[in-house]
């Protein structure tokens, strides 16, 4: 195998120096990534944890090889395929080889574009979107080489879209009074794969139409429908989920100021065919919201109104980015009786097995201790009120940010009493370095997240209040030339109480369990890194993390971990 792997790779070097004299055809693109670390877990239980390893060493080297072909102006071939080696592993043995990522696009008589095989697709907030609604935004830079690689794993690329496979074709037509241009953009693409058996085919159709009629107004309609395929199974029980909304926007400048008016509605239906017992869910929802610009002041401001109603249902926009039912990848197990341990703060930052790739084809489950408030990101249904953002970018960049929710309960989940939620953000970048007329990047972080669950009833036992609390701080200092040093810290703490619903396949509530939260998270790291170019480094970087459970729910750990990371994208 690896001779194969050397003369393939002579043979495409080879191409693309032939292609290079004139116009290049072919091009490589891909990356490079060596992970290593030595991880400790360290037990605190009423008997000492005898039965874990509590050390281990791994680590693993990949790269990621892709072909662009251009046989014509018109056409555009990806394939890319990885080469992985754990370590451990030599002269063949326990290397992967895998197809990363395949598709073909082009261009049909100048006017229709299409795509084939691997597919990034986003919609709207509403039918298609990933809102990365646990994921932790506003992380120092020291927890963000962690993060860029589950982001790169997983293929998030910063704008909100899923990964899936399937076919999409755009096209549009431009006027020449009354409107500027009609963008038409549809696609199809696989849910989930039949096992010719109990498991349907299911599919994901959507198409989305946008006027725009100048600089100031344009408006759309979207449509997004999951469906399974008749006859793919015997059973002629079929689901469906369908939504449909309308999006609009209106701008109007004011000498150096700008108002625009945005928003969506629209409305769901989700159901199973022939099912007596299934439930036939039909809802709507309602996103409306004004952003002012004040170039003059370098401040951007938001001010929304939500409503999504209690059966408002759409895959495409409430799959969630972690899968709380994952198991991690270091430890998935410890203490004596060997239990599951439970998913901290340290795999949300940097585990990407907890991640999704592409949407669900059933309904997730959420965890109170990371967002209680949009688990499902604004497409979060059960939730109406005002929100409220603001953004500040000043010609030194310096960054500050700001968000607040105030949301309550349309309808009360096992009580008549509605639960309220708040929500804050806040984030501050400061460029030391801008301040100072210092030549080399000298950047602290700060950023806090605060949110409150409260609900009072004549019932007591029916009252709920939790408040979530987290902050961060960090630094990056470039001390000598291509020389990082960086530091973070996150402190998250759980109080209080919730009722946490269990959900049937129909996404029914069936219970409601009380939990109590008293629950302390903490990880400090510190990395030094050398930058060869932009798109190359090397690191050295330690964690230790902390996971206290007050309540004694589960036993207490904590990690160690030092680890090198070298990354290459080219």
């Amino acid at each position: 195998m690896p001779k194969k792997l050397i003369i393939i790779l002579v043979l495409l070097i080879a191409g693309e120096c032939a292609f290079a004299q004139k116009e290049r055809k072919v091009n490589f693109i891909g990356g490079a990534r060596s992970y290593t670390s030595n991880s400790q877990l360290n037990v605190t239980d009423s008997i000492p944890d005898t039965t874990t390893i509590k050390n281990t060493v791994g680590g693993y080297a990949l790269i990621d090889l892709g072909v662009n072909i251009k046989p014509n102006k018109s056409t555009e071939i990806m394939g890319m395929f990885r080469i992985k080696n754990n370590f451990g592993g030599f002269w063949g043995a326990g290397v992967e080889f895998d197809v990363r990522q395949l598709w073909i696009k082009g261009v049909i008589a100048n006017a229709v574009r299409y795509q084939v095989g691997d597919l990034n697709l986003k919609q709207t907030e509403f039918t298609l979107f990933n809102h990365h609604s646990d994921q932790i935004d506003s992380l120092p830079a020291v927890f963000n080489l962690q993060k860029d690689i589950v982001d790169y794993e997983r293929f998030y690329l910063n704008n909100n879209t899923w990964r899936m496979q399937g076919a999409n074709v755009d096209f549009g037509f431009t006027f020449s009074k009354y409107a500027k241009e009609l963008n038409v953009s549809t696609f199809v693409a696989r849910v989930n794969a039949t096992d010719f058996s109990s498991t349907a085919e299911r599919l994901m159709a959507g198409m989305s139409l946008h006027l725009l009629g100048n600089k100031y107004y344009q408006i759309g309609y979207n449509v997004n429908s999951v469906f399974d395929v008749k006859g793919t199974v015997s059973d002629s029980n079929l689901f469906k989920n369908y939504v449909n909304t309308i999006d609009w926007r209106i701008r109007t400048d004011l000498n150096n100021k700008s108002i625009s008016f945005n928003g969506e509605i629209g409305k769901s239906n989700y159901k199973y065919t022939e099912d007596t017992l299934a439930p036939n869910l039909d809802d709507y929802f309602v996103n409306a919201y004004a952003v002012f610009e004040l170039s003059n002041y370098h401040i951007q401001a938001t001010l929304g109104y939500l409503n999504v109603g209690p059966e408002f249902r759409s895959i495409g926009s409430q799959s969630k980015d972690i899968n709380y039912d994952a198991q991690p990848e270091y430890y998935n197990r410890y203490t004596n009786d060997q239990s599951i341990r439970p998913i901290a703060l340290f795999d949300i930052i940097g585990n990407e097995n907890v991640y999704n790739r592409t949407v669900s084809s059933k309904f997730m489950r959420e965890d109170a201790s990371y967002n209680n408030a949009l688990p499902y990101g604004l497409a979060t249904f059960n939730r109406t009120g005002m929100y409220a953002k603001i953004q500040y970018k000043a010609k030194n960049e310096i960054v500050i940010n700001g968000e607040y929710y105030n949301l309550n309960e349309i309808r009360g989940q096992g009580t008549f009493a509605l639960r309220n939620f708040n929500l804050c953000k806040l984030y501050a970048g400061i460029p030391i370095n801008k301040l100072l007329n210092y030549n080399k990047t000298l950047l602290v972080e700060v950023a806090a997240n605060y949110q409150t669950t409260k609900r009072n009833s004549s019932e007591a036992v029916e009252n709920v209040d939790l408040t979530s609390t987290r902050i961060s701080a960090g630094l990056r200092w470039e001390f000598f030339r291509n020389f990082e040093l960086l530091g973070g810290y996150i402190n998250q703490e759980n109080k209080g109480n919730e009722f946490i619903a269990e959900r049937n396949d129909f996404t029914e509530v069936t219970y409601f369990t009380n939990k109590d939260y008293k629950l302390n998270q903490q990880i400090l790291a510190g990395g030094l890194r050398y930058n060869f170019s932009p798109i190359i480094y090397i690191c050295a970087l330690y964690q230790s993390s902390t996971y206290n459970d007050k309540q004694n729910q589960v036993a207490d750990f904590g990690f160690d971990q030092f680890g090198l990371i070298f990354n290459m994208t080219f």
